[in-house]
């Protein structure tokens, strides 16, 4: 090609054995990387949230019927976190408040195993129930409380951030 009479060469001349070579080099990184990054995904963790997830598939209308069952009571809550104490109030379909319940629960770290923490809450009246909780690692915590009594059952499960 020529512009204003120079010459302009736009593409090396030769056999495309360098530009082949290049191509084939960069794609193979690519894979390279990409394989690493795959191997890590599927080593560090299973995937599996819960323990014998076939037996609790084939028990999924059971657990249909306990959430039916637990509606129906028209229990309500609400759960503080401060200060490494959790906080859980729970209150009738009226707003009365519910004591002399069994609660418990349990903190699960959703990026590592290992980790997990269950409590039993003592009850402080007014429907409240509290346990002091020393997390072993800081960040992202689900929590989930299971309140039984004499009417029934209730779960309550929340997300929270840890110091």
């Amino acid at each position: 090609m020529s512009v204003l009479g120079a010459q302009i060469r736009l593409w090396p001349r030769s056999d495309g054995g360098k530009f082949l070579a290049w191509m084939l080099g960069a794609f193979g990184l690519v894979f390279a990387v990409n394989g690493i990054f795959i191997w890590l995904a599927l080593s560090t963790w299973s995937g599996l949230t819960t323990d014998h997830p076939y037996e609790r598939g084939l028990a999924y209308n059971q657990t249909l019927q306990e959430a039916a069952a637990e509606a129906a009571l028209g229990w309500h809550s609400e759960l503080e976190f401060k200060n490494h104490r959790l906080l859980v109030r729970f209150h009738d379909r009226s707003g009365g408040a519910l004591d002399r319940l069994q609660v418990t629960a349990r903190f699960v770290r959703p990026t590592s195993d290992g980790a997990d923490r269950n409590l039993p809450l003592d009850a402080v009246g007014d429907g409240g129930y509290t346990a002091t909780v020393d997390l072993p690692l800081p960040g992202q915590w689900q929590v989930l409380v299971k309140a039984e009594g004499r009417a029934g059952s209730y779960h309550l499960a929340r997300r929270l951030i840890a110091p």
